[in-house]
């Protein structure tokens, strides 16, 4: 199922697209111009009580004398009035259809990203589904995309486990453990979020996820414009926004290198607390593990028995999540 042909189980009419959404667009595209500069924006339009549309209708001399900007910023203003046309076409695919856009300064957009990223953070989303989900309690679950079975167990278990503390998991859309995360912590009445390595219009919902889909209980979240396609790239930036959302991260199985590992280590960096799997004996697909725990300090998960069945132990994660213990 394509992006198009899912637009219309968001269709409610609740998405509004703010006037002012596409200058902000628009300025965001420049090269260049950063968060910070966006930022610098926002305070000196907030002090003058003005708007990004009152903003386009300046010469460059005006935006340097009325709000003290530079003159970087002010031909970026410049530049960023050739890209309105492009916003506009883009908005006009994606108004109604509801994908919401959050841009940084909105009350929507989650205190977790501009508290751990400041200047480093995404300064616009795109977002489908439960929006509000962004401002619950999370916890990543990460894993490798060739996961071991016993990885799968453990990945699904995880996430049920999560799910049952009413805590939202976390994770990415790739096959293996991102997709058993997600649908076990669906399957078993809980809510998860999906960040996307690419743009909206690339969205294609997992045949695998269908079978569970709830509207309420899940959101897609994508950094990028919606044009733009996969790259690896996009997906490190990914997995270290996943990170930012999340109050502890649990990695399954990791590769000695590569995206997952890096996740780590973006959970060591931003002071996210870091869970790892420790297994008696490691799969390639774990090979990263014991550099993660050893290295990095992640903090060793390992299996308990609840009846017949083995889980990992998430106590420790879990009280960090709901209490910050």
């Amino acid at each position: 199922m394509n992006y198009y042909a899912i637009l219309f189980i968001f269709n409610d009419g609740q998405n509004k697209i703010m006037s002012d959404t596409k200058y902000w667009l628009a300025l965001n595209m420049i090269k260049g111009i950063g968060t910070g500069n966006l930022r610098l924006i926002y305070d000196g339009l907030s002090q003058s009580r003005l708007s990004a549309r009152d903003l386009f209708d300046l010469e460059e001399e005006e935006i340097v004398e009325e709000f003290h900007l530079s003159e970087k910023i002010a031909k970026a203003v410049l530049e960023a009035k050739k890209n309105l046309s492009r916003v506009e076409d883009e908005l006009g695919l994606l108004e109604g259809s509801g994908v919401e856009i959050i841009i940084f300064f909105e009350k929507r957009y989650p205190q977790s990203l501009s508290n751990m990223l400041k200047n480093t953070m995404p300064p616009v989303l795109f977002v489908l589904g439960n929006s509000a989900l962004l401002h619950e309690q999370g916890a990543a679950v990460l894993g490798d995309i060739n996961v071991s079975e016993k990885g799968s167990l453990v990945t699904s278990r995880a996430a049920k486990e999560l799910v049952s503390h009413r805590i939202v998991v976390i994770s990415g859309l790739a096959q293996g453990a991102d997709l058993i995360a997600h649908v076990s912590a669906l399957q078993h009445g809980g809510s998860t979020i999906a960040v996307l390595p690419f743009g909206m219009r690339h969205f294609k919902m997992p045949k695998v996820i269908e079978a569970f889909f709830d509207e309420k209980r899940m959101l897609f979240v994508s950094t990028f414009y919606p044009d733009r396609e996969y790259s690896i790239y996009n997906s490190y930036e990914r997995n270290r926004i996943i990170v930012a959302l999340s109050r502890a991260v649990f990695i399954v199985e990791a590769p000695s290198e590569g995206g997952i590992f890096e996740a780590g280590k973006s959970a060591k960096t931003l002071d996210v607390p870091l869970f790892v799997a420790e297994y008696a004996s490691y799969p390639k697909s774990a090979s990263g593990n014991e550099k993660l725990i050893a290295e990095l300090k992640g903090i060793p998960v390992r299996g308990r028995k609840e009846g017949e069945v083995v889980i990992p132990n998430l106590d420790k994660l879990i009280a960090k999540v709901k209490f910050g213990e």
